[in-house]
C-alpha cells in the first residue's frame, strides 16, 4: 500500500498540455526584441522553470530585460495563452480516484498563482484540489523550493516525507521537492526528461495519468 496520503502536483507538462500557449508567448515577447524563433519545439524548455532564469539561462540576458520580457510574455498571455492549454487524457479520471481513495490533494506550480487558479478552473479540475499554491507575480516566491515551502507552511496539509510525494515532469520539480525533504514521481509525458529526473533522484516515473493513478494507489 502506497505511503503517500497527500498528493502534490506540478501543473504545465503534468496535469495540463500547456505547449502552445507558453511556447507561442515566449516567441511573441522574443520578436519584441528582434528575436525570431520560428519552431516553437525549440522553446519547449521554457515550460516548467520561472520564465525570468530561462530568459537569462537561454539568451544571456540581464534580470531587468528578463524581467522586462516576463511583461511583454504577459501581454499575450494572460488575454489569449492561457486558454490555449488541455488536460492530458486520463487526468480528471485519477484525480477522481484519489480523492474517492480519500487522499489530499494540492498544486504547487511555478506559474503565478492567480494564473494557476484560473487554468484549473478552466480545465474545470480546480475542485479536486485541497490547496493551491503558485509564485508570486512580483516577489521573491518563484522558484519550486519556494513554492514548496509556502504550501507547506500555509495548506494546513501537514505535509512531510512520511506523507507527502511531489508528481512533476521536470528535474526542476525533482530538484525543488528534495530541498524540501519530498520524494518525486516523473511523467515522461510532459515536458522534461526521464532520465534526467531520475538522475537527479525521482523515485519512479510514469508514462500515462492511468499509471499514475494506479501507482498512487498501490
Amino acid at each position: 500500500m502506497s505511503k503517500y496520503n497527500i498528493m502534490i502536483f506540478d501543473l504545465d507538462g503534468t496535469l495540463s498540455n500547456s505547449k502552445e500557449g507558453i511556447t507561442k508567448s515566449v516567441q511573441y515577447a522574443l520578436k519584441s526584441v528582434g528575436i525570431e524563433e520560428e519552431n516553437l519545439d525549440s522553446l519547449e524548455h521554457f515550460i516548467g522553470p520561472p520564465l525570468i532564469d530561462e530568459f537569462v539561462r537561454s539568451y544571456g540576458m540581464t534580470v531587468e530585460e528578463a524581467a522586462h520580457l516576463k511583461e511583454v510574455y504577459r501581454e499575450r498571455y494572460l488575454p489569449i495563452g492561457i486558454y490555449e492549454t488541455t488536460i492530458y487524457p486520463g487526468t480528471k479520471e485519477m484525480l477522481s480516484s484519489l480523492k474517492k481513495a480519500g487522499k489530499k490533494l494540492a498544486i504547487a506550480t511555478s506559474k503565478p498563482l492567480e494564473m494557476a487558479i484560473e487554468v484549473l478552473k478552466y480545465l474545470e479540475i480546480y475542485e479536486y484540489f485541497d490547496y493551491v499554491m503558485g509564485a508570486e507575480t512580483k516577489g521573491n516566491r518563484q522558484s519550486k523550493e519556494a513554492v514548496l515551502n509556502v504550501l507547506i507552511e500555509e495548506s494546513g496539509l501537514h505535509i512531510n516525507n512520511d506523507n507527502a510525494v511531489m508528481i512533476g515532469d521536470t528535474c526542476f520539480d525533482v530538484d525543488g521537492a528534495k530541498k524540501v525533504g519530498l520524494d518525486t514521481i516523473g511523467v515522461s509525458y510532459g515536458f522534461g526528461n526521464s532520465k534526467e529526473m531520475l538522475e537527479h533522484g525521482a523515485i519512479a516515473i510514469v508514462d500515462s495519468a492511468k499509471e499514475l493513478e494506479e501507482y498512487l494507489l498501490s
